[in-house]
């Protein structure tokens, strides 16, 4: 109970911390998410929580390799594999000899083993750490292909190199014979049993598919197990299950070419499901270190050499990080070959060197590393944990400040939102031409108008007022109709209850709702004595239910609520029109409630088989307005793509909830 209790409590840090990222953008999201972990090790009940550093390679290394793996282009590793082994290989081995090294002439308690232990778990890369930077300060194809394939491959690098540092340590003797032998027994011997087991699961995958056995849950489920089931066997044989997993990965990825345009919906979900898996995995591992450093400070204290200080550990952890970035830098330089010439080499390489930020794969790494050693405490796994995670948020600060500096920044308006506010407008504008079905295509119009509200985030204050205001309007309109005498007293006393009413269930708080459903199914029970009519009318949403209350109770007085509410409709309709220009997403918001009122009480049936053919109009009028401006060269084919993703994602949406656009 206890740890379901604390995994509850982890989900939840990563939820408010990608939220606290979103909103405060100069931060990265590590940083959140480990001040959440810290904020957690203050509660007395997980004072003195200590990871398993068994699990950590099973549980959360080997799913995150394994879907890196599998997103992988082959495309663009093929085309860069020289580049990208250079990066991940040679780049790798120099650093550990030689940055290691340089650690242990500077920091001679550690030995010289756990020097090249320390720099194999800085070295893997995590290319998405600085993703959110690229977005708005973009940089060339070429490099992004380079960034991303490097960081899979030298995780796999770094990870051969830190098992056999580790196990030089733990035996006391380094033969290059055996550690060659045993480089070369895991490396290629995870590789080609994770190669082998990977076609085993796929040709599984591609047998269920050919028998229509692909739903979902059945394939997802196989992918999910796969890095397991893998990682296991391969540890079994005393092979590398971290590359048996890249191997397995990598094959899996290869699945998509096959299937193209088969099983579409399972490869949608598999996609999404590895996309909620991978953040929250991500996310959890930096949580822990926050929830682990009381525990790595105190480890401190146990460390041979007293001097070492946390002070002193920092100086250390930033001296590796400069040092390995700049090597990497002159490697960048001189050693990557660029198919596109570039005019500002050593600014690419800069950006290429500040790129080289670490994330989960280095922390869990570092995690990973034994509690005990030869049956005795491991007296230097904190010092390495907290070096560690000292790298890994330097290098994430870095880029952070620097690289904006660096490259040209994008337009601050991000075009892609700019065109999605147009395809959606062209959408409008086409229904708003419908003259036979206008009912349906308000029903869209006012689901396309509600996506302009949440992309542009409404000021729900402004909303309040604009609705008081409408209100307002309509209860002069309703009493100049009476001093006209155009309605009856009576009339005018329960149109305007009515307007009370509908005004105080506008903005669909909870406890409103709840009030207006018991009262209503309490008045329809002692009105018609009927205990089914009073439970139907509990469970009908009160603006649904209470126009035809109304007009229900006008028609039983012998009078008839339909004209005073068409024109107390379009005195709201008018007065909105004056607060259109400034204040367009609030005001179309209360449009949207008015409309759908007016609707109600109307009694006006709608044909869902028209209201589908507006919504495949409106879908197509966005489709026809991307290829439009693709092919007048107004946009490139990358923002093309994700806007069609949109409108593919809302098509989707509309097609398994159709029941939802009745109203």
């Amino acid at each position: 109970m206890d740890m379901v209790l604390l995994l509850t409590i982890i989900l939840a840090a990563v939820v408010l911390a990608n939220i606290l990222a979103r909103h405060i953008t100069v931060i990265p999201l590590p940083f959140f998410l480990i001040v959440l972990g810290g904020l957690l090790a203050a509660l007395p009940v997980y004072r003195n929580f200590e990871l398993d550093p068994s699990t950590f390679a099973l549980a959360i290394i080997a799913p995150m390799l394994f879907n890196e793996a599998q997103n992988s282009s082959r495309f663009w590793i093929g085309r860069s594999i020289t580049n990208i082994l250079s990066l991940a290989v040679g780049l790798v081995l120099v650093t550990v000899l030689a940055v290691g090294s340089g650690l242990h002439m500077a920091m001679t308690i550690l030995p010289l083993t756990l020097c090249f232990a320390l720099l194999a778990i800085v070295t893997p890369t995590d290319a998405s750490a600085v993703n959110s930077i690229f977005e708005a300060n973009p940089i060339a194809e070429e490099q992004a292909g380079i960034l991303q394939h490097e960081s899979l491959f030298n995780d796999a690098a770094g990870i051969v190199l830190f098992d056999l540092s580790l196990t030089a340590f733990v035996s006391g003797t380094f033969s290059l014979k055996l550690a060659v032998g045993m480089f070369l027994w895991e490396f290629l011997g995870g590789l080609l049993f994770g190669s082998l087991i990977g076609v085993a699961i796929v040709s599984a995958r591609l047998f269920l598919i050919r028998y229509n056995d692909d739903t979902p849950i059945i394939m997802v489920l196989i992918q999910l197990m796969s890095p397991f089931l893998v990682y296991l066997l391969a540890e079994k044989l005393a092979l590398s299950g971290i590359l048996a997993v890249v191997a397995a990965g990598l094959v899996q990825g290869s699945e998509r070419e096959k299937l193209r345009l088969t099983s579409s919906r399972m490869q949608l979900v598999t996609s999404n499901v590895w996309e909620i898996v991978s953040g929250v995995l991500s996310g959890t591992v930096f949580v822990l270190l926050g929830l682990s450093l009381p525990e790595v400070i105190k480890a401190l204290h146990q460390s041979p050499n007293p001097d070492l200080n946390i002070f002193k550990l920092i100086l250390i952890g930033v001296g590796v990080y400069l040092t390995k970035g700049l090597l990497r830098l002159v490697w960048s330089r001189y050693m990557i070959k660029r198919r596109v010439k570039s005019n500002h080499e050593w600014r690419d390489s800069l950006v290429m060197a500040l790129s080289g930020a670490n994330g989960t794969i280095t922390l869990s790494l570092a995690f990973s590393m034994p509690n005990t050693v030869n049956g005795q405490p491991f007296e230097f796994r904190g010092i390495m944990i907290f070096i560690a995670a000292v790298v890994i948020l330097t290098s994430l600060v870095m880029p952070t400040i620097f690289v904006p500096v660096i490259l040209p920044t994008q337009d601050k308006a991000k075009p892609r939102y700019r065109w999605v506010k147009r395809m959606i407008q062209a959408a409008i504008s086409d229904l708003l031409k419908e003259k036979e079905h206008q009912a349906e295509a308000q029903i869209v119009i006012d689901s396309l108008q509600q996506q302009l509200v949440l992309d542009s985030t409404p000021n729900f204050h402004l909303r309040r007022q604009l609705m008081g205001d409408a209100h307002r309007v309509e209860l002069n309109t309703v009493k100049q109709m009476f001093d006209d005498g155009k309605i009856s007293e009576d009339e005018l006393t329960y149109y305007t209850k009515f307007l009370n009413l509908n005004n105080f269930s506008a903005d669909e708080k909870i406890w409103k709702n709840v009030l207006l459903r018991i009262r209503f199914s309490l008045h329809v029970g002692r009105l018609y004595k009927d205990l089914n009519r009073a439970q139907e009318a509990f469970l009908t949403a009160p603006v649904a239910l209470e126009e035809v209350y109304w007009r229900e109770q006008f028609e039983k007085h012998g009078e008839n609520i339909l004209p005073i509410e068409e024109a107390g409709f379009n005195a709201v309709m008018d007065f909105l029109k004056t607060k259109q220009g400034d204040n367009g997403v609030e005001t179309n918001m209360v449009k949207r409630f008015y409309r759908t009122r007016h609707r109600r009480i109307n009694g006006e049936d709608v044909d869902m088989n028209i209201v589908y053919q507006m919504f495949m109009r409106a879908f197509h009028s966005e489709y026809e307005l991307i290829q439009e401006s693709l092919q007048n060269g107004k946009i490139d084919s990358a923002l093309a793509e994700k806007l069609q993703s949109r409108i593919s994602i809302d098509e989707m949406n509309y097609l398994q909830n159709t029941e939802v656009f009745r109203d």
